[in-house]
This record gives C-alpha cells, sequence and structure tokens, in this order.
C-alpha cells in the first residue's frame, strides 16, 4: 500500500529560556540547539517556552518562588516545564518536597524528574499550539514501529488507546474525546484523520528519522510528554494555585452547625477526638460513620439498637489514641450481651474504669463499609502553607496538593488510589475526591482555630458504595 500523502501540520515557533542549574542548563542548551530550537534573548521573551532545572530537591520556598514564574509563563498561555528530583521517603521531608512539586504543578507546569521527558515537553511547547487537554491517543498502521512500541506499553496505564489508520472509530462523546493524537512521522500523517479537531504530533524512533519534519522521540516518552502538556493546558483553564475560599458555594455547609461546634471549644483544648472532630467534619458535608457517645453500658445498647447490629465500640475523649496507633476498637458485635461486655472491655483497654461515676464514655458506630483505607492530612507546611497530604494509596511516597483543593487537584489525589488486586472493583474516586475537597476548605476557613485535621483512616468504597471517614482527631491552635 502507498504511503498516504503528507497532510500540513499545525505549528508554532518558539524559543525557550533555560534557568536554574546553570551546569545543567549548559548542557541542555546544545541539546535543544541540536533538535532545531532556538534559544531566548531574554526570560521575559514573548511566547518563548521556559523551562527550568535543578539537582536538588525543591523545598517550600523555592517551589513559591519558581511558581511565580510559572504564573507568569502561564499568562503567556505557554506552561513552564520544571525538572527537579521526585520526592522520596514516608517522612517529614518526603512530605514537604511532594508539596512543593505539587505547588508548582498547581500553578500549570510540567513538573517531571526524568531529562528525558523533560525534553520533549520542551519541544512540543515549542512546536505545536498548545492543546485544549491531556487526552491522548496513538495512531499507527498494524506492523509499523509504533504500533509495536505501542503494544509494549499495553500494560502501562499511561497508554490510553491504540488505533489502527485503516479501521479507527471513535465515540464522539465529551467523555471519550480525544485532545492529542500521535502517530508515525516516518510513515507520514494519515490521509483521513478520524479526529480531525484534535492536536496532531509525529512521533519517530530517533531524531534523523524526522528530517525537516517536527516530532517528538519515543512512544513512551511522547505519551508522557502530551498527557503533562494537555494537564498543563487544562490547569491554565481552570486557574492556578489553591482554590479560592469562595469556591465553596456549591458544598451547601451548615454554617450554624460548625459555629455550635466551635463555640463549645475551651482555651485549654489542644486536641479534638473522634466524636467531636468529625461533627466539625459533617457540618461540611464530609461522610462520616454514624455514630453517638454513650457514657453507661444501657446507653451503649440503645445507641447499638438504633444504628443496627453488627456495630463497633471505641473508648471515647480527646487523648484517645488515633486507632492506627493502637485505640482499643471491638468490632463484629451482635447482640446486647456483646455491646456490655465491649463497654468494658474497651475502657480497660484504655487505661480507664466501667464505673459510671468516673465519667468514662464510649463512641458506638456503624460497622464501616467495606473499601479500600488510606489516610489524610491536612496540615501547614512552611512556604507553601495549607496542604492536604494523601497515603496509603499504593504509592510509596506521600501525594499533596495545595488547600483548599480545586476540584482538578481533588480528582487528581483519588485518581492516584490504586486497586490492590486485578480483580477488585474501581474504587468511589469521586467521592473520596468529594470528601477530601470539603475537609480541605473547612480547615482553610477556620485556619486560626486549628493546626492540623487527621482523616486517619478513610475507607473508600467501590464505585456506587459509601466512602466515610472512619477515625480522625485535630490539634487545635492557641
Amino acid at each position: 500500500m502507498s504511503a498516504p500523502a503528507r497532510q500540513p501540520l499545525a505549528s508554532v515557533v518558539r524559543s525557550v529560556w533555560i534557568d536554574g542549574d546553570p551546569m545543567f542548563a549548559a548542557q541542555a542548551a546544545r541539546i535543544i540547539a541540536a533538535r532545531g530550537l532556538a534559544i531566548a534573548a531574554s526570560a521575559h521573551t514573548t511566547d518563548a517556552v521556559f523551562a527550568w532545572s535543578s539537582a536538588r530537591a525543591l523545598d517550600g520556598a523555592t517551589a513559591v518562588e519558581l511558581a511565580g514564574l510559572c504564573s507568569q509563563a502561564a499568562a503567556r498561555g505557554v506552561p513552564a516545564v520544571v525538572l527537579a528530583p521526585s520526592a522520596t521517603g514516608t517522612g517529614q521531608p518526603a512530605i514537604e518536597q511532594s508539596a512543593a512539586l505539587a505547588y508548582v504543578r498547581s500553578h500549570a507546569a510540567v513538573v517531571t524528574a526524568d531529562p528525558d521527558l523533560w525534553l520533549e515537553a520542551i519541544v512540543m511547547l515549542s512546536r505545536w499550539p498548545l492543546p485544549r487537554g491531556g487526552s491522548v491517543a496513538l495512531i499507527a498502521e498494524p506492523g509499523s514501529w509504533l504500533a509495536a512500541q505501542a503494544a509494549a506499553l499495553t500494560d502501562d496505564a499511561a497508554l490510553p488507546r491504540l488505533w489502527s489508520a485503516l479501521t479507527a472509530q471513535r465515540d464522539t462523546s465529551r467523555e471519550d474525546r480525544t485532545d492529542i493524537v500521535l502517530f508515525d512521522a516516518a510513515v507520514d500523517a494519515p490521509a483521513v484523520r478520524p479526529v480531525a479537531d484534535a492536536l496532531w504530533i509525529g512521533v519517530v524512533a530517533r531524531a534523523e528519522l524526522a528530517g525537516d519534519t517536527p516530532a517528538l522521540l519515543g512512544a513512551r516518552t511522547a505519551l508522557a510528554a502530551a498527557t503533562m502538556v494537555g494537564a498543563a493546558a487544562e490547569r491554565i483553564g481552570v486557574g492556578l494555585g489553591p482554590a479560592p475560599v469562595s469556591a465553596k458555594q456549591d458544598l451547601e455547609i451548615d454554617h450554624e452547625r460548625m459555629t455550635r461546634q466551635l463555640d463549645r471549644l475551651s482555651e485549654s483544648d489542644e486536641r479534638l477526638g473522634d466524636h467531636e472532630t468529625k461533627a466539625m467534619l459533617a457540618s461540611y458535608g464530609v461522610a462520616i460513620t454514624r455514630q453517638a457517645v454513650a457514657t453507661t453500658a444501657s446507653a451503649a445498647l440503645r445507641i447499638a439498637k438504633r444504628a443496627g447490629f453488627p456495630v463497633e465500640l471505641k473508648p471515647w475523649g480527646p487523648e484517645v489514641r488515633a486507632e492506627r496507633d493502637g485505640c482499643p476498637v471491638e468490632t463484629n458485635i451482635t447482640t446486647g450481651a456483646d455491646v456490655r461486655r465491649a463497654f468494658s472491655a474497651v475502657l480497660t483497654a484504655n487505661g480507664q474504669s466501667s464505673n459510671e461515676e468516673d465519667g468514662a464514655a464510649v463512641i458506638v458506630r456503624e460497622t464501616p463499609p467495606r473499601g479500600r483505607e488510606l489516610a489524610a492530612s491536612f496540615i501547614k507546611l512552611p512556604a507553601v502553607g495549607w496542604t492536604v497530604v494523601v497515603s496509603g494509596t499504593g504509592h510509596a511516597v506521600p501525594l499533596a496538593a495545595p488547600a483548599p483543593l480545586r476540584m482538578v487537584d481533588a480528582l487528581a489525589l483519588a485518581s492516584q488510589l490504586l486497586a490492590s488486586r486485578a480483580s477488585e472493583a474501581e474504587p468511589d474516586r469521586q467521592g473520596l475526591a468529594t470528601l477530601l475537597r470539603r475537609a480541605s476548605h473547612l480547615i482553610v476557613d477556620h485556619h486560626t482555630r486549628f493546626v492540623r485535621i487527621e482523616l486517619a483512616r478513610i475507607v473508600v468504597g467501590a464505585r456506587g458504595e459509601r466512602t466515610v471517614v472512619v477515625d480522625a482527631y485535630a490539634e487545635l491552635e492557641h
């Protein structure tokens, strides 16, 4: 079959301004020049691509300064491209590094730790118009180099689709919109384009195969670069940085209930336990377990009957440990006798007396739904400010985003929740995103009262099922 006639490609020509690590900048300038790109005359060159690199982990102060430069680039309609090491580990340094990277990313920057990906993103922004979004597809002739590379990537979550140029079919609904199509530039662009309204970009195995035609190198890096550039383009559209405080207007918050809860606090309070923290979360519409506090075994039994067996019991109090730190919890309580036994058991395990006159109490709650478990912290970090940190998603490092969360960031955090088994139902990521967004507005709205809020145990049900906070506590500001 003869190759289809080459189609004209929508293209632009932008220069590149490289900043950051001096040694890497000099090396990058030579590589960029070899790709046929010009170096901008200054950092303020109109329409230039701003590329920044660092061999060191970002700290909060550097992130804030860099975010300002990225915002300037976004205002010109060209996302910045940032090369910086990924966060590693699980301790406080990893949290701060993850938050710094997230802060820069929230200002419409393409952020990566991969120099090849950094370079391909620069080339893409220098040679093609900005795409409308980050939905990417590959289109390749059967048996071609690109089809073979795509087949090797089929186990990767980064591969959205593989199409044949001769048999491509497409759902034209918004949900299946394709923003960028990658094709084999060495074979020529297909004469018939099944997605005419997408941005078409050629991909080659090696730079010399492209000739004079602008192209990206390698299917894997081209896919990642196109996806990340598209996501940055979408971010320019929705807004930069954390959400404005006014963005909570659609959340239907019960401000009177929240005020009542705050009014109950005393100046000596340093910590809120699970029940009081959940009451505040509920005023912001955060889904929590149904529960109540009982000071006697008889009261616990009445609550259990209203909640419906089976139920769970745990100690009540501001100093009670989080469940992940060893708080005693009695589970699978199905009878009145079990309630009375559990009432004494959890108090004894917590070092308290079950005598009524001693004033100890328990929380009686519904049995939480089944699902994936994770944790979320809402904390104020140096320079970058209030931040949402999520752990237990299946990733080795904590995930972060600036608070209050924009829905795009809430969904990005939730999308990182990995199914633990291949046969496991898809988790309720939308429900998780909504929960995180609501809680992020709570702590920013009342930042003078809180040091942090910990959702120490969140259960994420399957899609269409419940996602709730099971265990929580808050540290108070004085």
